[in-house]
């Protein structure tokens, strides 16, 4: 789904990376909110569902990080090169497991952008998702190579590559300009990993901005904190845009 500001020309643009279990459009709407804030303030955006999530093809237990980090760059090389966006001034904003798929795909396309928002972004896979190694979990891993999570079916590989993958190491090969926006409350993915993000990325060539927001959970399932996170990611952008 792309979003476009009124008007003519070339606008700037953000790519929206859902997270696990995810789709295009998140909790509450909130990515569809954000979306259409971005336009009214001059800023285009896509939203789109990662193979096997929301309405795309193919199964949920087929997906890997490594084919969300392909599906994303295919996504982005769509963005750039439409005739409505500037391809000087793109942006990356990744919710969840998003932000760890955003912190590879900026490694990868360190050249393309020019921000990067963080919202409640997964920096390493100890302590995530534990329901996935218990003893039931394994079981049917070891019988099947699928497993259930709440109704969806979640394959070995992904399991694998989740415990092994390593944003915090790929995130600071880009330079790009870094907001990073968490909820105090969140638990599922812990605010601490947002003090991980903020660690490994400061540098005197880098400018990083950490917003924690006092009493939000993990998908900011209030108005005010949706809002506050919306907000602070649209004066991000307008500034570093």
């Amino acid at each position: 789904m792309l979003h476009s500001p009124e008007g003519r020309g070339r606008f700037p643009a953000a790519l929206l990376l859902h997270g696990f279990t995810g789709t295009k459009v998140e909790a509450h709407r909130m990515y569809v909110k954000l979306s259409r804030t971005l336009a009214g303030h001059g800023i285009a955006s896509l939203r789109f569902d990662y193979r096997g999530s929301g309405d795309s093809a193919g199964e949920f237990e087929d997906m890997t990080i490594r084919s969300e980090v392909a599906d994303a760059m295919a996504a982005i090389k769509f963005l750039a090169r439409h005739r409505r966006v500037n391809s000087r001034r793109l942006a990356l904003i990744g919710l969840s497991m998003g932000g760890a798929v955003a912190a590879y795909l900026v490694a990868r396309e360190r050249s393309r952008f020019k921000s990067l928002v963080l919202w409640a972004p997964v920096a390493e896979g100890a302590g995530i998702l534990d329901d996935l190694s218990t003893p039931d979990a394994v079981s049917a891993l070891a019988e099947t190579g699928i497993t259930d999570h709440e109704g969806n079916l979640v394959g070995v590989q992904f399991i694998r590559q989740f415990a092994e993958m390593k944003p915090l190491r790929e995130v600071v090969k880009s330079k790009c300009p870094v907001l990073i926006v968490h909820g105090s409350k969140d638990q599922t993915v812990p605010v601490h990993h947002a003090d991980l993000y903020e660690k490994a990325l400061r540098s005197p060539k880098r400018i990083v901005k950490k917003v924690i927001i006092a009493g939000a959970d993990h998908t900011f399932n209030k108005h005010v904190w949706e809002s506050r996170a919306i907000g602070e990611t649209v004066d991000w952008l307008l500034e570093t845009l």
